[in-house]
């Protein structure tokens, strides 16, 4: 009797993850499938993924979580593992994230489409389209200032080799960040930041930074349009990603998955102003380099149309192929400063690019993550992506380590 209940329970949660994954399908326009083999995945493996996110939670590396596979527009793996936190909430497929800096390579593409119809060229320099850029100065060994020796290019932006950072202090700290989150619009941060000593002269090295959020302004500049009404024209609705803003409304604020602060050991309830940008409607700061928010069926929306070359699953083309590709070849080079090349990975145009990702048959791999504990990445050699979704603070790396290894080690080869 034993036997037999544990067997049909299987059988219905099998059901259930099958469901979901068919509703997801649906969602975003893919076709989910009921048996992994016919894309090159073990079934039995993919149980091993899930057993991942469950000890991801077990070893407090994670709270609730959901992971997604899709292999040639098709859903391979979609399931949620939840924590037992009165403060946690289970993952739908309604749940909204803060995605951070998973707004970094969507900012990128919008870039990228303006960069196609001949706005700018990547050695351009930045200070054509904004001015302010050209008087920005840069911290020295001796502690005094110089000026720039050679122009902030595009390339230094999309590859943070611009010299700035931005990031400095908590967001109830003094420093350049708190005054980001009390900002009201991208034209007034950026100025300031443009006021901001650099660490270093441009192309000297990779320093993290908000470099994205100047592309998003150079956008503004470029297209004679607001940042979030270019992204809601140019990419947001091609892709239907319906979901995916820079603010919150009453609906999608009660739909926000809370967040989960690590402190001491143990996780507490995330405070409000822990949220740190405030993501109000009325809201013009538009970052670029963070900010958005947006939805699991949203985000893979994007995927897929990067798996796709650049064509929205509905045939809009979004970007060239050729695009994508010079997007994810690695332009660092020699540059220092990129922690991971030692691994001898690269950076490309607002992605990283996994070149020691080859031992499990993925060339070209790349992808980004989120400040909360956030994760995608794209392999075009396997016509694969996958993304994972938590919200946790600080941000925690081996969730990406494990969910990966678990998802390639599933894959037939």
């Amino acid at each position: 009797m034993v036997r037999f209940l544990i067997s049909n329970l299987f059988v219905f949660a099998f059901a259930l993850s099958n469901l979901a994954a068919n509703e997801l399908g649906k969602t975003v326009g893919m076709v989910a499938i009921e048996n992994p083999a016919e894309l090159g995945f073990n079934p039995a493996k993919l149980d091993r993924v899930f057993a991942v996110q469950q000890k991801l939670i077990a070893d407090k590396h994670a709270p609730s979580n959901v992971g997604l596979v899709v292999r040639k527009g098709k859903v391979v793996y979609h399931r949620t593992a939840s924590s037992s936190m009165s403060h946690d909430c289970m993952i739908t497929d309604s749940t909204v994230f803060p995605i951070w800096s998973m707004s970094k390579p969507i900012t990128s593409v919008a870039a990228m489409i303006l960069y196609e119809r001949g706005k700018f060229k990547l050695d351009d320099p930045v200070s054509d389209a904004l001015p302010e850029m050209a008087a920005v100065k840069v911290k020295t060994k001796d502690g005094k200032l110089a000026p720039l020796v050679k122009p902030i290019t595009y390339r230094d932006l999309f590859r943070h080799t611009a010299g700035f950072n931005g990031y400095e202090g908590l967001y109830h700290e003094d420093g350049f960040w708190a005054k980001t989150t009390q900002a009201k619009s991208l034209t007034v941060i950026i100025r300031e930041l443009a006021k901001q000593p650099m660490e270093h002269q441009p192309s000297a090295k990779y320093t993290y930074g908000m470099n994205t959020a100047v592309l998003g302004r150079a956008v503004e500049v470029l297209s004679g349009k607001s940042f979030n009404k270019f992204l809601l024209k140019e990419i947001f609705r091609p892709l239907k990603m319906e979901n995916t803003r820079f603010h919150l409304t009453k609906r999608t604020r009660k739909l926000f998955q809370p967040l989960s602060v690590f402190e001491d050991g143990n996780y507490r309830a995330g405070k409000t102003e822990e949220d740190e940008l405030p993501y109000e409607k009325n809201s013009t700061l538009y970052l670029g380099g963070e900010g958005l928010v947006s939805t699991l069926p949203d985000y893979a929306r994007f995927c897929q149309m990067l798996v796709n070359g650049g064509v929205a699953s509905g045939g809009e083309k979004i970007l060239s192929s050729d695009t994508l590709r010079l997007m994810w070849t690695d332009q660092i080079g020699n540059i220092p400063g990129y922690d991971d090349r030692k691994n001898g990975n690269g950076f490309g145009l607002g992605f990283y690019v996994l070149n020691d990702f080859n031992k499990f048959g993925a060339k070209g791999v790349f992808g980004w993550g989120g400040y909360h504990t956030t994760h995608f990445w794209i392999d075009p050699e396997n016509e694969l992506y996958a993304i994972f979704m938590c919200r946790r603070h600080p941000y925690n790396g081996e969730t990406l380590t494990q969910f990966r290894k678990a998802v390639y080690e599933s894959l037939i080869r």
